[in-house]
């Protein structure tokens, strides 16, 4: 598996409240999270950061995650311990109050690949046949385009675009999506909405599957074109790319 991955700034924001990690542990496994952090006061800052602090700490110490019980109980034990530090953490101070963070990622080990995620922060997959979002959306807008309330044009201006149903720390219960994949994509690409709210997929998808750049060439381009399009935003992006020999269905 080739591995990349950064973070970036934007041109607006003051503070970088993303944070991110994409490591290997003892067992051989893969761990790739990117996590968006909301509260003022630099606060999802705190909560992005603890969220990926926690999960890699998990993960280092992880038992065999050799069936899909086992990665499921690690996943959801896992966030339940970061949902439970970023809310008491922000109980105790009154600048962190109401402190949450988006949380993407993906385990990756020799039974199969598993996606899982809290809010708007996404994963999408290159596979031979298409590039697809994997993981849906925890937003206001997510919820009305599935009822079909709202046209995908309307929701680009929309007000509550930026309004999340669930993240880590803000409410003592969320919601998480957990789905193992099919393994037989090329590349996964995790990022925070400072991309895809301002890079078409279109974009995203020629990117990742160019054959002409590096995967380090491929990150920096899309944090540019996310800061080309005003970069309003902070923006985070890891991929994973397979490699000859790595599992495949």
């Amino acid at each position: 598996m080739k591995v990349c991955g950064n973070t970036d700034i934007g041109l607006v924001r003051k503070s970088n409240e993303d944070d991110y990690c994409v490591t290997k542990n003892r067992n051989g496994d893969w761990l790739a999270v990117v996590c968006d952090g909301i509260g003022g006061s630099q606060a999802g800052e705190v909560a992005s950061h603890i969220a990926v602090n926690c999960i890699y700490e998990e993960f280092m110490k992880a038992p065999d995650l050799s069936k899909d019980k086992r990665v499921s109980v690690f996943i959801q034990e896992s966030l339940n311990k970061a949902n439970d530090k970023i809310y008491t953490k922000s109980m105790h101070n009154k600048k962190q109050r109401g402190m949450g963070t988006t949380c993407v990622g993906v385990i990756i080990t020799k039974k199969g690949t598993y996606i899982f995620n809290v809010g708007d922060s996404r994963l999408y997959a290159l596979y031979p046949d298409g590039f697809i979002q994997m993981s849906e959306d925890h937003s206001v807008i997510a919820q009305l385009l599935k009822e079909g309330k709202l046209s995908y044009e309307e929701a680009k201006g929309h007000a509550q675009r930026n309004t999340l149903t669930s993240a880590l720390g803000v409410w003592r219960v969320y919601r998480m999506d957990l789905h193992k994949i099919a393994n037989n994509y090329k590349a996964l690409i995790l990022c925070s909405d400072g991309l895809h709210g301002y890079v078409d997929d279109s974009e995203i998808e020629a990117v990742l599957a160019s054959e002409i750049f590096t995967l380090q060439e491929k990150v920096s381009i899309l944090i540019s074109r996310a800061n080309q399009a005003g970069g309003l935003d902070n923006c985070t992006i890891v991929i994973l790319e397979k490699e000859e020999g790595d599992l495949h269905d």
